[in-house]
């Protein structure tokens, strides 16, 4: 296997943790308030958390900070890691540092007896989403509302900070079939997941998804639809915003319209027992049946 330019490894000096609260200024442009400061990582590291590094050369591009959970949700069991942060530059975005990063966490959590991981993100970030449901095999059942409070910077802006909460069972055939399928899930130590195993699991979210009726569209002032809260098919979808950094910035009343619709529909559809499964299309897909833990 060819090297990947982007190489992941823990982090394990205060050079490289002070390295990580510049990385926050520059992807997030938090006051410096906001910081997670050094010490308190390294303060996290020696009780039992991972913050690793992504690196091109000698160069840190990205980092993520996660530390130990207990179940905090019916089905959870044994303690799990909690992904508090995850950052890469805007400039090396592309080279597929996320990706590396979050399988890397998952095998330093299989090689500790974890079997689950949660984090949050913006429901409204199509980029996340694909991400987070479509390459890594992330559901989501669990939406919190205004979470971290207003964060100011320059992707949060002034909205209220709802946000999913992402359930990673990671050892479960659905990641498996992620991993066997995403190149940068491979890290040459010859324990990777086997893609002839799940070759033929590739495109069933897709089809499942196609025929899905609509809980919310994009209206043709770009804000949301009248979301339809009444549906039952086992399978709904929910469209999001293309570009929700645009519309804070320059639309902040759609973007605060898509907030208030995701605020009516996703708690809705998660007490009925639905989760979100996948991101295809622009468009979440939520599915009636729950994955279990493997």
């Amino acid at each position: 296997m060819a090297s990947h330019p982007v190489q992941i490894h823990p982090l394990v000096t205060m050079d490289a943790l002070r390295t990580c609260e510049q990385l926050q200024l520059a992807v997030w442009g938090y006051a410096d308030r906001e910081v997670v400061p050094a010490a308190q990582m390294r303060a996290a590291m020696h009780a039992g958390a991972l913050i690793a590094g992504a690196f091109v050369g000698r160069e840190q591009i990205g980092f993520l900070y996660g530390f130990p959970a207990l179940p905090h949700e019916a089905g959870l069991e044994g303690v799990g890691l909690h992904s508090h942060m995850m950052a890469v530059l805007p400039e090396a975005r592309g080279l597929g540092a996320g990706r590396r990063l979050k399988w890397f966490q998952r095998r330093w959590c299989q090689d500790r007896g974890m079997r689950w991981l949660t984090w949050t993100f913006d429901p409204l970030m199509a980029r996340n989403a694909r991400l987070n449901l479509g390459y890594l095999g992330a559901v989501v059942h669990e939406y919190q509302t205004d979470f971290y409070g207003v964060l100011g910077g320059q992707l949060s802006g002034t909205l209220p900070t709802d946000r999913f909460v992402a359930l990673w069972w990671i050892g479960h055939d659905h990641v498996r079939g992620c991993a066997a399928r995403d190149d940068a899930a491979r890290f040459g130590d010859g324990r990777d997941d086997d893609p002839a195993a799940f070759a033929a699991t590739a495109a069933a979210g897709d089809a499942a998804a196609a025929e899905a009726p609509w809980v919310l569209e994009i209206a043709a002032d770009g804000g949301p639809s009248e979301p339809r809260l009444e549906l039952a098919a086992p399978v709904v979808r929910v469209a999001a915003p293309a570009d929700a950094s645009r519309l804070r910035r320059e639309h902040p009343p759609v973007a605060l319209a898509w907030r208030e619709a995701f605020k009516a529909v996703f708690p809705t559809y998660f007490a009925r027992g639905y989760e979100v499964r996948g991101f295809e299309g622009g468009a979440y897909r939520l599915m009636r049946e729950r994955l279990e833990s493997e």
